[in-house]
């Protein structure tokens, strides 16, 4: 191809700031893809959050659909239908697009949610599901058992049995997630390729080195320092619960908890005197000499982001066996425990990870994830 592919990305809710895992895969691809010469453009809900001049320092650009009723899915989300299933349902957003998905090269659709904008795509039009999750799995999981998980899953798996059938390839988080789909739908392998998430060795290291402009976090008041970093999702809500409940409580006078990012702002008012609450905080603010990173998921489908951020900053990590999906390579670095066991593992010594769990992390540079990527574009684009 003598000009420069042109990619577009579909993406199911406001991308910046990029302060959770789905939106951080969306802007880190989409800026690794910049840098390999790929034309990237994002698609995305408004949200008065994602302000003109974030999107004006990104090498990708950036379109904003102004749909009013995605407002009450923002209020609504979790009360008690997932969000996936709630913005599903969007009459005209459509007629909205503020451009011609057939003027791109290949077309990905990062939630099934959004599968009819494509459906009148010419066929010659490559579709990319870019999954982040086996998302039947994963809204059954945040649904729980009953009515809502029913009506949600029915839903949500015949949106994704949709997209899937449009879809010329796969982008699966984890290899048990690319099993999934052909266990589910009848996927062919062939179509699907595991592209991991990811990690920017470069910014934690900044981070890490001079805080870049932020202050400093304050020594920890007890021997131990253990962060949690998450999102405002189910499974992380149900997370910090356990630490709040159960693990906490056990280490009140040995080790103070720092728990950090949006999901921190859901308990504020309900911290323990051995629990620090940050919703703006930053794993590598808080890694120091004696900190740990946990991983106490138990739900949820993808791969914890959480898991290389905490490698990175060189944290010893202790995770349940669930938390550990889709990174097992890193096996050898983690500790592996139950809820229950937790308290008893973090009392002992946890040495850290060391040099060589760096060389295994270059492989999941963004860098490196995108140019898998774009092998998958470069081919459907040829074949096309």
């Amino acid at each position: 191809m003598s000009r420069p592919l042109r990619l577009v990305q579909i993406a199911p809710y406001p991308i910046l700031p990029a302060s959770a895992g789905g939106k951080i895969r969306i802007v880190q691809l989409a800026r690794a893809l910049c840098k390999l010469g790929v034309e990237v453009t994002i698609v995305a809900p408004y949200h008065v959050t994602q302000r003109r001049a974030l999107a004006e320092r990104e090498p990708f650009r950036l379109y904003q659909v102004p749909y009013a009723p995605f407002l009450l899915s923002f209020f609504l989300v979790d009360r008690p239908f997932p969000y996936g299933m709630l913005v599903s349902f969007h009459p005209g957003y459509r007629a909205l697009l503020p451009i011609s998905l057939a003027s791109f090269d290949v077309c990905q659709v990062e939630h099934p949610a959004f599968v009819d904008l494509v459906r009148d795509l010419p066929q010659s039009i490559p579709v990319v599901y870019g999954a982040q999750n086996v998302e039947f799995d994963y809204v059954s999981a945040e649904s729980g058992p009953g009515f809502v998980r029913r009506v949600a899953g029915s839903r949500v798996r015949a949106l994704e049995e949709r997209l899937l059938a449009r879809a010329a390839h796969v982008f699966a988080c984890t290899d048990a997630d690319a099993r999934r789909f052909g266990e589910l739908y009848g996927v062919s392998q062939e179509r699907v390729s595991v592209l991991p998430n990811g990690v920017d060795l470069a910014a934690l290291d900044a981070v890490r080195a001079n805080g870049q402009g932020m202050t400093p976090a304050a020594p920890s008041r007890l021997p131990r320092r253990v962060i949690f970093a998450g999102s405002d999702v189910a499974h992380n809500r149900a997370a910090v619960r356990a630490v709040l409940k159960r693990i906490a409580p056990a280490l009140e006078r040995e080790v103070e908890f720092v728990i950090v990012g949006p999901c921190a702002r859901r308990f504020r008012d309900e911290s323990g005197p051995n629990v620090c609450l940050d919703p703006d905080g930053d794993v590598a603010r808080y890694a120091g000499t004696g900190a740990v990173g946990i991983n106490p998921v138990v739900a949820g489908s993808g791969s914890s982001m959480k898991l290389l951020q905490y490698l990175a900053c060189d944290l010893p990590v202790v995770s349940t066996p669930f938390g550990l999906r889709g990174f097992q390579a890193f096996a050898p670095w983690v500790v592996t425990a139950e809820l229950d066991d937790f308290p008893g593992v973090l009392r002992q010594p946890l040495p850290a990870p060391g040099g060589r769990v760096r060389e295994q992390l270059t492989g999941y540079e963004w860098s490196a994830v995108a140019a898998k990527a774009l092998d998958v574009y470069e081919r459907l684009a040829r074949r096309a």
